[in-house]
């Protein structure tokens, strides 16, 4: 049994939709749980990662292409990076934001490795049908 490439896509965003629905739903009991014992950012701050997370997963599970994808990957891309100098600036949420990097960097990988994997034929620019 072969799964397709919109199926792929669609486990990996439904995936990552979930992370994104605990932080939104759960903020709380996600930080004490992947951040326990330091000073954790506001609830509110984890809520917005959350609805993205949320509304990035849903787009792509709605419309699952491999320029979505990218596009995505893109955007969690950005926020691992965005999270070195957060560590830096804010060293009581250094844990938080490593944790937050690491969960961004692991989501663009996820990401990468599905979009790619294209079942339609290749088209290059200035190619003829």
């Amino acid at each position: 049994m072969t799964i397709s490439r919109t199926d792929r896509v669609r486990l990996v965003s439904a995936g990552l939709g979930a992370g994104g629905l605990a932080l939104l739903l759960l903020p709380r009991w996600s930080l004490r749980t992947l951040a326990p014992g330091r000073r954790a950012p506001a609830a509110w701050l984890v809520r917005v990662l959350g609805a993205r997370t949320v509304l990035q997963s849903a787009l792509l599970l709605a419309s699952p292409t491999r320029e979505g994808m990218q596009a995505g990957a893109a955007v969690d891309a950005l926020h691992a990076a965005s999270m070195v100098p957060a560590a830096l600036v804010w060293p009581r949420f250094r844990q938080a934001a490593a944790i937050s990097g690491g969960w961004a960097a692991a989501a663009t990988a996820a990401q990468l490795a599905v979009a790619p994997l294209a079942d339609d034929p290749v088209h290059v620019p200035g190619d003829v049908d």
